[in-house]
């Protein structure tokens, strides 16, 4: 789920507020896609993705946005039909040296009818700051499921531990599970997660922690769909 914090600054009288947009009760509606004016990537010079536990701040004037939550591990979006417009870019991480990318200019505004032409990608390069630890973060992606029996998704599962270490650090985490434990197997080696299918539904958390800073850990959630007799879900012991 993306996080977004949005500050503006409203000026005006006549018209309605949706958000940051202005509709002027006299315009036609815009029968347009919505899309995402900015793309920002994230990586090291390595070129490993580094989006997780990075944040994001826009600056168009008065208004500030900022997001924290990449869409996978390399990668924000933002400016949510805000084309164009010009933004000065800043991103931070921690144990990285913050990068700003100033005067980007956004495409669209107005009504877009293909979010493909509407969005412009900023690649950013993160660089180690001095005297920054081996290993830096874990993070596990991603960071919440549901889990069912065929032919439904996730009926065995492994969440992914991405950690952010120099080369040569192990980067082995240490798996444990907590909640309602008998609506899943579990193998606390891998991770590896398998459904079982019960009448009542369970809620489950699922920690790893490295092996090598115990201190650096995460934790995903998991709902385990139960299904009870009904006439309209067929109960666990049918086929």
């Amino acid at each position: 789920m993306r996080h977004v914090i949005v500050v503006c600054t409203l000026v005006a009288s006549a018209m309605l507020a949706v958000g940051c947009n202005f509709i002027d009760s006299t315009e036609h509606v815009c029968a347009g896609v919505g899309y995402y004016a900015v793309h920002v990537t994230v990586s090291d010079i390595y070129g490993r993705p580094q989006a997780l536990g990075a944040a994001v701040t826009l600056y168009d004037g008065s208004y500030v946005e900022v997001d924290s939550s990449p869409v996978g591990a390399a990668e924000f979006y933002a400016a949510e039909e805000r084309g164009g417009r010009t933004y000065d870019i800043k991103v931070t991480k921690p144990w990285y040296t913050d990068v700003w990318v100033r005067g980007v200019h956004a495409p669209g505004g107005g009504c877009v009818t293909d979010a493909g032409d509407a969005t412009v990608t900023v690649p950013v390069q993160l660089k180690l700051t001095a005297g920054a630890p081996r290993i830096r973060s874990l993070h596990l992606v991603p960071d919440r499921i549901t889990m069912d029996r065929p032919p439904y998704n996730f009926y065995t599962f492994a969440f992914t531990p991405v950690i952010d270490a120099d080369y040569g650090v192990s980067t082995a985490v240490a798996w444990r599970l907590t909640g309602d434990t008998s609506s899943v197997s579990f193998d606390p080696l891998s991770g590896t997660l398998t459904y079982k299918c019960l009448p009542q539904s369970g809620y489950l958390t699922v920690r790893a922690t490295s092996r090598v800073d115990t201190t650096l850990f995460d934790t995903a959630q998991v709902a385990v769909q139960g299904h009870p007799a009904s006439t309209s879900d067929p109960p666990c012991a049918s086929p």
